[in-house]
């Protein structure tokens, strides 16, 4: 995580007042499917593919997503006072996994949040690049009253960003790696997500 202590000013506000709350995202991502289509200006039939691939993992993710125990132990009186959005893609692979799952904390916690479409929001995402490049998603979050930025957590939790780097360094294939990569999501089933989200929380609410 790395913070970035500013206010949200005109690139935060214009993203904010277009992003979608997650059901409409969610919908967006079934219509595109319903359509052959996908998200941002890129129309390949590898992201149309992806698209279809992660709207099935959205609905498996919406309706097996269980929570760890100890979120129930945060302050909801405090929480409520956080703004989180996303920025992510139809198309993006770890998005997939990690998106319905941010949003079943954002639920629990009762945190307003949003998803903003990355290549709809050129200059949000560059003020977010990971190692120069516009990973997605990126979860950045406000304080609700005063607009300040708290924080920001993405692409993805270490464990499976290790694994990036590790396949990478090793000459591994792209597609090989990027099935690894899911694999690990499948067996992990959120845990360090949610793990590194419960941090993150407790960082921008100290």
């Amino acid at each position: 995580m790395t913070p970035h202590p500013i206010l949200i000013d005109n690139i935060l506000h214009n993203a904010i007042d277009t992003a979608m709350s997650y059901t409409a995202f969610y919908n967006m991502t079934s219509a595109l499917v319903a359509d052959n289509n996908t998200s941002g200006p890129v129309k390949s039939e590898e992201r149309i593919q992806a698209t279809k691939l992660n709207l099935q993992r959205l609905t498996r993710l919406n309706k097996t997503t269980q929570l760890l125990p100890e979120w129930s132990n945060l302050d909801i009186t405090k929480t409520s006072n956080l703004q989180w959005v996303v920025i992510t893609e139809a198309w993006c692979g770890d998005g997939s996994q990690l998106v319905p799952v941010i949003n079943k904390v954002a639920e629990k916690l009762e945190i307003s949040f949003k998803v903003v479409l990355r290549d709809s929001h050129p200059d949000l995402i560059d003020r977010y690049l990971f190692r120069g490049t516009r990973s997605i998603p990126r979860l950045i979050c406000f304080n609700a009253e005063t607009g300040e930025e708290l924080g920001n957590w993405g692409p993805r939790p270490a464990e499976a960003q290790q694994l990036v780097d590790d396949s990478i360094a090793k000459g591994i294939p792209h597609d090989d790696w990027v099935i690894n990569l899911q694999n690990w999501y499948n067996q992990n089933k959120t845990v360090s997500l949610q793990n590194e989200l419960f941090s993150f929380v407790n960082d921008c609410l100290s």
